[in-house]
């Protein structure tokens, strides 16, 4: 079974099918490096518990460096059974690389995760404002040669390496809005001055949406978000402008 070519859905739906393990044999399988793909995926989908951080770390160590299927389907078991009694800097490293998997399901669901977890919005807040300040940088050594990020649309230009950062940008953005806290708001304020100036409006949009969080946001930045040409981005600080002003 060419599992690649399965959906996220398709998946799920394997799980129909009789084919269960014990916690004891799911361990097993998951520790065989010959064990076959589609074993794996059936043995992750059977995972109901963790009796031991080994056994996390175990389910983390398949969330990166393995075929989309395993990744996807380890993905949406942490969002189901992961819990913060388990955290360690080795599972906080994992957290950090599947925020910007190149499958969008996993980013969604290592982010709802997140979204859950006090402890996960504490311990990755300031290492996703790292992130985002490290892409930013390479984003601005590598303007000219990509084509320009910003607002000059004469210098435009569709390619894999420019489409790769802005996909990474965008999902460190919005981990970052929901990591976000009083303890990051002078970092949020100053990547939101380099963003919302993005042609790719995905970006401006994930900006605002940090925008709207942030704490005596300076107005100008605001006006700047609430007269953008999309709707989506105006939409996200539309109840922080003062229309009397």
């Amino acid at each position: 079974m060419n599992l690649e070519k399965k959906t996220s859905y398709e998946i799920l739906e394997l799980q129909n099918m009789q084919l269960d393990f014990s916690h004891d044999e799911i361990i097993k399988n998951l520790e065989n490096d010959d064990c076959e793909d589609f074993i794996k995926i059936f043995s992750i989908l059977n995972l109901e518990k963790f009796n031991s951080l080994k056994e996390v770390e175990l389910l983390f160590h398949h969330l990166t460096n393995h075929p989309t299927p395993i990744r996807e389907v380890v993905a949406l078991k942490i969002e189901e059974i992961y819990s913060d009694e388990y955290f360690s800097e080795n599972i906080k490293e994992q957290f950090l690389k599947s925020i910007i998997d190149i499958n969008p399901n996993v980013c969604r669901a290592i982010c709802n995760k997140i979204s859950t977890s006090q402890k996960l919005k504490e311990e990755l807040g300031l290492c996703i404002v790292d992130k985002i300040n490290q892409l930013l940088k390479e984003i601005k050594d590598n303007d000219e040669a990509l084509g320009s990020f910003y607002d000059n649309a004469s210098k435009i230009r569709k390619n894999h390496a420019k489409n790769k950062k802005l996909f990474s940008l965008y999902w460190y953005l919005e981990s970052f809005s929901i990591c976000m806290s009083e303890k990051t708001n002078s970092e949020a304020l100053e990547i939101v001055k380099q963003t919302i100036k993005f042609n790719d409006y995905t970006i401006r949009e994930k900006t605002a949406k940090i925008l709207a969080n942030i704490e005596n946001v300076p107005n100008e930045l605001l006006k700047i978000a609430n007269e953008d040409i999309n709707f989506y981005v105006k939409n996200q600080v539309y109840d922080k402008i003062n229309f009397e002003e």
